[in-house]
């Protein structure tokens, strides 16, 4: 029945989409507004019944009605007796359950089948014991399970401030950058100051780790963060937080070894799946396949803040979205701004609908670093519909040294503009450096920010297909763009060996 109710809201949220059009009112919330309207949940998630012999956590003093403080009390009693004891599920019942920070423990499976959700900012500030670490948080545990059918609520609103705009947002006619970012960052809900929050789950030096049949809801901050641990699977994992809340990214995996993400539904704010690296670990061994991912920033990225080697990482099968409303930056973002080197990524499989750009591939000196390396990037069977802006590969010049990006290939790439009126503002004299070497975001390829968004200069690349510089081995085979029917741009500036901008060994290919 958990099921068929979330269907249900869906359902009416995605009817008051039109009526709510208009709407403006920043203290209001509403589905249609701030939530994907068709989460398909019966795809991903399932009803199952908790393992004989667990232990309820009513039986140590939990109840609907309580404070937060005394259910997490209770809470964590129960899941201390159960680790100790060797190991067993700790059961979250029918119910929503108001807590504050639960702290997983060794051989410990939470089985939540009702709605274990987190104070909400004012209770938070107004707790004895109030959130540390992660809502859901571990460090140093050894298998560990979250599972249960149920819901995590992370509170998530009630940290922010209200949006500028509240309305939806459809992408501007004719297509103007500054316009399209700031229409975007007007309806986002930033951080209250010092507001307390915490990340829906935080799991440090871990090692076996699995989240399964699980909705994690409204998260905060970042949803789920994997940091320095290995062998993690997660699988039908729905993530369905507000999308105009600031910083929630889907999956972050920082510093971790041996992870598999897959058969998962992310929709939210920020990054979708993340890999990161700055901590003290290298990050290898990623599997990431048969996802579905609807992000206002961008649907996979390495980076940013890649301080660690990246390597071996594979993303295949997924499906990258935005769906009712208008925003984010790229599909795929492969990026080193440390120091760091980037090698042996593969994405592939790829279908995107309506996502800004289809891929930003970029080497850089983000905050002054030396450069690092990204090498053998292999991006192939990419269909992108509905975007307005076009790909990039960039490495750069630091301090008098050039830096290249090495060894990419670009395998049947397919793309198509969403079609309208064009007005581009693109940079007289090229593509400047200083304009690429702060926050790389494609919808940032050629920005400069001064005091605000308002006030900050936002230049069109000078192609519509893929812009690149800086790059030693570029393998095209199969890519086709097919641009507004308004377009004055060219395509690319690769096809042309004059117009190549110190791009060595490349061949392009039908």
């Amino acid at each position: 029945m958990r099921g068929l109710g979330r269907v249900i809201t869906a359902a009416l949220a995605l009817a008051l989409l039109g009526s709510l059009a208009g709407c403006s009112n920043p203290g209001r919330s509403s589905d249609a507004v701030d939530y994907l309207a068709d989460i398909p949940f019966d795809r991903y998630l399932s009803e199952e019944e908790p393992p004989a012999g667990s232990v309820n956590i009513l039986d140590f003093g939990a109840a609907a009605d309580q404070s937060g403080e005394e259910n997490a009390a209770a809470i964590n009693a129960a899941i201390d007796q159960v680790s100790a004891a060797g190991g067993g599920t700790v059961l979250v019942p029918e119910g929503e359950f108001v807590s504050g920070t639960v702290v997983l423990k060794d051989n410990v499976e939470l089985f939540v089948q009702g709605t274990l959700r987190s104070m909400d900012y004012d209770k938070n500030r107004e707790s004895s014991a109030p959130l540390s670490g992660g809502f859901l948080y571990a460090n140093g545990a050894k298998n560990i399970t979250i599972t249960g059918g149920g819901r995590i609520h992370g509170s998530g609103e009630t940290f922010c401030d209200p949006p500028a705009v509240y309305a939806p947002y459809t992408s501007p006619d004719p297509f103007n950058l500054k316009s399209y970012i700031l229409g975007f960052r007007d309806r986002i809900r930033f951080e209250k100051r010092n507001s307390g929050r915490v990340n829906l789950v935080q799991l440090e030096n871990c090692e076996n780790v699995s989240i399964h049949n699980i909705e994690f809801y409204q998260s905060a901050a970042w949803t789920c963060h994997i940091l320095q641990s290995d062998q993690v699977d997660i699988h039908n994992l729905v993530i369905n937080n507000n999308y105009h809340v600031a910083n929630t990214d889907g999956i972050d995996i920082a510093c971790s070894q041996d992870v598999t993400v897959r058969d998962c539904f992310i929709a939210t704010g920020d990054d979708g799946l993340c890999i990161k690296a700055d901590g003290g670990e290298p990050v290898r061994d990623i599997l990431i396949e048969d996802c579905e991912v609807m992000s206002l920033a961008n649907c996979f990225k390495i980076g940013t803040t890649v301080y660690q080697d990246v390597s071996d990482v594979t993303v295949r099968n997924c499906r990258f979205f935005l769906s009712g409303t208008a925003g984010g930056y790229a599909g795929i973002s492969i990026q080193s701004d440390c120091g760091a080197t980037v090698s042996d990524i593969a994405v592939e499989n790829i279908t995107m609908d309506h996502i800004t750009a289809p891929f930003l591939i970029w080497l850089g000196d983000r905050n002054g670093e030396t450069p690092g390396a990204v090498r053998n990037i292999r991006l192939a069977n990419i269909q992108a519909d509905g975007v307005d802006l076009p790909s990039a590969i960039t490495g750069t010049i630091h301090e008098d040294q050039e830096y290249r990006v090495e060894q990419v290939k670009l395998e049947n790439i397919r793309v198509r503009y969403r079609d309208c009126q064009e007005d581009l503002n693109i940079r007289k004299g090229g593509v400047g450096y200083a304009s690429m070497s702060d926050y790389p975001e494609i919808t940032r390829v050629s920005h400069r920010y001064i005091i605000s968004h308002k006030l900050s200069f936002y230049w069109d690349l000078p192609v519509y297909g893929l812009f690149a510089r800086h790059v030693d081995g570029l393998n095209v085979k199969g890519l086709e763009v097919i641009p507004r029917s308004s377009n004055t741009r060219p395509a690319d500036n690769i096809t042309d060996p004059e117009d190549r901008i110190d791009i060595q060994n490349c061949t392009i290919s039908a």
